[in-house]
C-alpha cells in the first residue's frame, strides 16, 4: 500500500535536492575572495561569509589589478572613477586607469554602491593605557557614482590632489573630479583565465543568469570599485 510517510519523506528529500537552484542570486558587483576553480565555474567568498558560484566561458573577461599613482594619470587616459559628491564638485572615492582594450561597453555615468571614504579624517588624541579589548571598526562609506571617461585636462596634484576634466558619452558630457593623495588608483592589465588562483582577492561584474562578465585580479592591491 502506497504509504503517505513515504511520499512526504521523499518529497522533502527533493526539496532538499533543488532548494540551491532556487537559492540566492548573484548581486550584479562582488567582492571577495576566490575559494574554488572549476573548469566552467568560480566561486567567490565575501567577507561577511556568503559565496558565489558564478559560471565562466568566452562571454568572461580577466584584468589584472597593478597599483598605480596620481602621477601616473595622464591626459588621454581612460579612467573609471567611483565619485561621491554633487556634480559641480565631485571628488573621487577610487579610480582605476583602464586600458584601450577594455573601453568598450563601458557607461559613462550611473549609479554604483556605497565604498569606504578614504577622504573621511577624524580629529585624533593620544591615550596611555593596558588594552582592556580589540574590536574592529569598519572605515565610513560614501555613496557613490560610477564615472567611465577620458582624461582631457589634469592639473598639477597639490595638497587637495589633482582635478581631472573627464569627458564621456562621445565627448558631448564632461566632469571635474578631483582625486585626493589617499584614494586607491590602480591600472587594469587584460590577462586570462589563468592569472585567477584560489586565494587571489577579486571584484567580479557578473551578467543574468550568475554568470562572471569581468573578473579583476589583485596583484599586490586589494581590486577597487
Amino acid at each position: 500500500m502506497f504509504s503517505f510517510r513515504f511520499f512526504v519523506t521523499t518529497a522533502a528529500a527533493v526539496m532538499l535536492v533543488i532548494a540551491p537552484v532556487f537559492g540566492e542570486a548573484a548581486p550584479s558587483r562582488i567582492r571577495g575572495t576566490i575559494t574554488a576553480i572549476n573548469d566552467g565555474s568560480i566561486t567567490v567568498t565575501e567577507k561577511d561569509g556568503r559565496a558565489f558560484t558564478l559560471s565562466t566561458g568566452q562571454y568572461t573577461t580577466y584584468a589584472d589589478v597593478i597599483p598605480s599613482s596620481l602621477d601616473e594619470i595622464k591626459v588621454s587616459d581612460f579612467v573609471g572613477s567611483a565619485v561621491k559628491g554633487s556634480p559641480s564638485s565631485m571628488v573621487a572615492v577610487e579610480l582605476a586607469i583602464i586600458p584601450d582594450n577594455m573601453r568598450a561597453g563601458r557607461i559613462g555615468f550611473y549609479g554604483w554602491d556605497p565604498l569606504p571614504d578614504p577622504t573621511v579624517t577624524q580629529a585624533t588624541g593620544v591615550t596611555n593605557g593596558r588594552v582592556s579589548n580589540v574590536s574592529s571598526s569598519a572605515p565610513a562609506l560614501a555613496d557613490t557614482n560610477m564615472t567611465n571617461g577620458i582624461v582631457v585636462a589634469a592639473r598639477q596634484r597639490n595638497t587637495a590632489g589633482r582635478t581631472l576634466t573627464v569627458t564621456y558619452d562621445g565627448g558631448s558630457k564632461s566632469l571635474h573630479i578631483t582625486v585626493p593623495p589617499n584614494a586607491p588608483i590602480v591600472r587594469y592589465v587584460l590577462a586570462d583565465r589563468s592569472a585567477a588562483a584560489i586565494g587571489s582577492t577579486v571584484f567580479v561584474k557578473t551578467n543574468p543568469g550568475d554568470k562572471a562578465g569581468l573578473i579583476t585580479i589583485g596583484k599586490g592591491v586589494t581590486p577597487p570599485m
